[in-house]
């Protein structure tokens, strides 16, 4: 297979391994490249897949390529770096960015890739490792409309919620709105859980009754359960929670724009990241509220004093 029919994929991780199989399971062809060769190697319908030995063998073999990388630095390697994509794709191939990067960064890319005539929108996603499983992630989609259509039947196939946010730049920075204020959200109801259990209230009882009133949150819905259970095996973790505050605080510099709850919730992280814990998942946050506290929250039915 070396065809222009083919889509680029680049980074096969915890999200983009299950993102491109799910291209793969919809008939895609793919041209892969991971600096985990074994990786791609196990990807499903291999007679669909080419393993590109770099992105320039990659870029030659495609016009649109897409990316799930970890954060800004490797984005900016992989697109205007040395012997990056915007050396060797063609005139008008378009890049799909799903990765989770500062908004004033990807600007700055794709200035330069409109200098070489190359589009791009920006597409950071929602769902965690669950959602690209089976599918089901939203997509936040800065970029021109034409350039979002284009992109449309493939963000169809890995998300079943696609919003044109805007602008390239835009889906990055509704991307990085939601997860500063999901972990703002986060600490506040550890911090108001630990004060309900230290006064001798039951938090499943806590749980029922906030559900139902103005302190309702996603926190409550979704993480309190792990939390109950005592669970903290990820999910989302630590470390890349506290990856996406560090873009807000940056992004907010850029902005001129305070951030004064994120920048406490930013150093909330970073203690559970210097005891060890950025591997947990982020739910693990209320534990430095308990060792406060000196009690042991929210096991269910009960909470011990330390």
């Amino acid at each position: 297979m070396n065809n222009k029919n083919s889509i680029g994929f680049i980074g096969l991780g915890v999200m983009g391994f299950p993102m491109a199989s799910n291209l793969l399971h919809a008939g895609k062809e793919l041209v892969v490249f991971d600096i985990n060769l074994e990786q791609a190697a196990q990807l499903p319908f291999q007679e669909r897949v080419t393993i590109a030995g770099s992105k320039e063998e990659l870029a030659k073999q495609v016009d649109i390529v897409l990316l799930m990388l970890p954060n800004s630095p490797h984005v900016k390697e992989a697109i205007t770096g040395k012997g990056g994509l915007i050396e060797t794709l063609s005139v008008g191939a378009l890049i799909i960015d799903m990765s989770s990067i500062s908004s004033t960064v990807t600007k700055e890319i794709n200035e330069e890739l409109e200098g070489k005539n190359i589009d791009m929108i920006d597409a950071p996603v929602s769902g965690g490792q669950t959602g690209a499983v089976h599918g089901t992630l939203t997509f936040m989609v800065g970029g021109k409309k034409e350039n979002y259509d284009q992109a449309l039947d493939l963000l169809q196939i890995m998300g079943d919620k696609i919003i044109h946010c805007g602008e390239v730049g835009s889906g990055q920075t509704v991307k990085i709105v939601n997860q500063l204020m999901s972990a703002v959200n986060l600490v506040s109801m550890s911090e108001g859980f630990t004060l309900g259990v230290k006064g001798g209230v039951d938090p499943e009882i806590m749980r029922d009754v906030i559900l139902n009133g103005s302190g309702r949150c996603w926190a409550l819905e979704d993480r309190m359960p792990v939390i109950l259970d005592r669970d903290f095996d990820p999910g989302f973790t630590v470390d890349l929670h506290t990856k996406d505050i560090s873009l807000a605080l940056e992004v907010g510099k850029d902005l001129q724009v305070p951030l004064y709850a994120t920048s406490l919730v930013h150093e909330l992280f970073k203690t559970l990241q210097a005891k060890g814990d950025g591997g947990k998942d982020n739910a693990a946050v209320i534990t430095l509220y308990e060792a406060l506290a000196k009690i042991e929250v929210v096991k269910r039915n009960k909470a011990v004093s330390q």
